[in-house]
């Protein structure tokens, strides 16, 4: 399978404090995605909160069990693939919300242009965590933004899982490390 271009890569890191919520901040980044710059909060930084979806476990068959949701209730993406047979992955899948508004009072969703991109997410758990809580809740998580890969993404999510993205990961790791661009 060839890789697509790969549009943006960031690690977020986990900053929930004494919040109930699990909540990231993008701690590193490499590569540019515009409509992050809209998502920004007034601390300067793009935070996610990581949620249980109101849908999973619904009759939606498909809907995913968690979610990535950012400034003003936007949905960032759906994580589809997060439990597997009942077991965290360690690996997800998603894309951006299509719609041009969301939201009751609908605000513009600054990813609409980019709706056929495609999300990939490497999910680290604190391998030193004690307690159930703590290792269920992801220490950091890292977003792979793949241009126009919607339609193939969870295919591309198997390739991830089978080390088919190791030497792009390390590469954008790096990069992210230092402040350079893709």
């Amino acid at each position: 399978m060839i890789t697509p271009k790969i549009r943006y890569y960031a690690k977020m890191e986990d900053c929930t404090g004494s919040g109930k919520i699990p909540k990231y901040v993008i701690t590193a980044q490499a590569g540019y995605y515009p409509p992050m710059d809209e998502i920004i909060g007034r601390d300067g930084k793009v935070s996610m909160y990581l949620q249980v979806s109101k849908d999973s476990g619904s009759k939606k068959d498909n809907a995913p069990a968690m979610k990535l949701q950012a400034k003003d209730s936007l949905n960032f993406t759906g994580l589809k693939d997060y439990f597997v047979d009942g077991r965290l992955s360690g690996f997800a899948y998603g894309y951006p919300l299509a719609a041009e508004t969301y939201g009751g009072k609908k605000k513009r969703n600054p990813f609409c242009k980019y709706k056929d991109d495609g999300f990939l997410f490497v999910i680290h758990q604190d391998q030193a965590a004690t307690t159930e809580a703590q290792k269920i809740k992801p220490a950091f998580i890292e977003l792979i933004v793949l241009e126009g890969a919607k339609v193939l993404i969870s295919a591309y999510c198997k390739q991830l899982v089978m080390g088919g993205f190791n030497e792009v990961l390390k590469v954008l790791r790096e990069q992210a490390q230092t402040g350079n661009v893709l």
